[in-house]
């Protein structure tokens, strides 16, 4: 679970993770987390390879802001949609700007903005970490955001003895134990039949679960 694995799998289009459509959760809920925002908020999209769903961010209002590992997704993203970003570099970060939409590709914890972001999506990023980094993953998301952000999360859960991630089992109660953020379950889907790759003959289910995530109003979580 290195930089190079993420590396190999775009290299070798082991890309599964990967939806040609978007994502019913972005669709059905996201104008519930975004109710009380201005039209041109800024959205973070962690993890977010050349997913489609930044598109339909956009086409709400909105100014998106992506992080990618891997350079030749950001690139896909940009060469898929027949548009040429500016490029600049920083330190050890590539920035790719076209209208509304940055992606920054590079290490997420290397990633420090000049400010924070309104609203976050993670659809594909927390689930392709494991255990041991899911908690400095969220720690350093709290530290990307403004105080009031809010946003929506996806997460996939199965059994994690039939299976080895990513994408990664992860339920309400890991998330309910951090300290930096709060999550309301909105939606719980069996999305088995959608993922034959990953369900084949080794799990016994496979959920989606939807989660408003909001930060903790400040002085109430450890520092």
């Amino acid at each position: 679970m290195d930089a190079n694995f993420w590396h190999e799998r775009w290299a070798l289009g082991e890309i599964g993770f990967h939806r040609s459509s978007v994502h019913w959760a972005l669709e059905q809920h996201w104008r519930s987390i975004c109710a009380s925002a201005a039209p041109s908020t800024t959205v973070l999209v962690p993890l977010c390879g050349k997913t489609l769903d930044i598109h339909h961010l956009v086409a709400l209002g909105h100014r998106v802001h992506g992080i990618e590992l891997n350079d030749s997704a950001v690139m896909a993203f940009f060469s898929e949609a027949g548009w040429v970003p500016t490029i600049t570099e920083h330190r050890s970060l590539r920035h790719y700007v076209h209208g509304p939409i940055t992606i920054t590709q590079g290490d997420l914890f290397d990633f420090v903005p000049d400010e924070g972001f309104d609203l976050l999506y993670d659809r594909a990023a927390l689930v392709a970490l494991p255990a041991t980094l899911r908690p400095a993953y969220l720690d350093h998301l709290a530290r990307l955001m403004k105080p009031t952000a809010q946003g929506l999360l996806v997460t996939m859960e199965y059994d994690q003895n039939q299976r080895d991630g990513p994408p990664f089992s992860v339920e309400y109660e890991e998330l309910s134990r951090h300290p930096r953020w709060v999550v309301d379950q909105l939606e719980r889907r069996d999305v088995a039949a959608n993922h034959p790759n990953l369900v084949g003959n080794t799990l016994s289910h496979l959920h989606e679960s939807v989660y408003r995530i909001q930060l903790k109003p400040t002085g109430t979580h450890p520092k």
